[in-house]
């Protein structure tokens, strides 16, 4: 259901909605700026995702990050959050995106 529903939110999704749960939730660790470098930062191996990084995008689909968000990252810091919504996802890929001038 979260591929359909990404495909589908594709024109919907809101990245001012995105930027608020990315606030509440992702800050910590990647920063406000999205670089990977938040205050909790410093005590994670490995370091968190650098959302301005073209590398980091570089061939990623969205579906691939709406699964990390949902899913974590196993040998990571990155926990799950299965409490969003499929459109808080989408929301929250959408503005993960305005991190890099690059991304698609």
């Amino acid at each position: 259901m979260l591929t359909w529903m990404l495909v589908s939110a594709a024109f919907a999704a809101d990245p001012a909605a995105g930027k608020v749960l990315y606030a509440a939730s992702c800050t910590a660790c990647h920063g406000t700026a999205g670089n990977g470098k938040g205050p909790a930062a410093i005590a994670l191996k490995p370091k968190p995702s650098d959302f301005t990084a073209a590398a980091y995008w570089a061939g990623k689909a969205d579906v691939l990050v709406a699964t990390a968000i949902r899913a974590g990252r196993p040998g990571t810091s990155m926990s799950s959050f299965t409490e969003l919504s499929d459109a808080d996802v989408a929301d929250l890929v959408a503005y993960l995106r305005s991190f890099s001038a690059t991304a698609p």
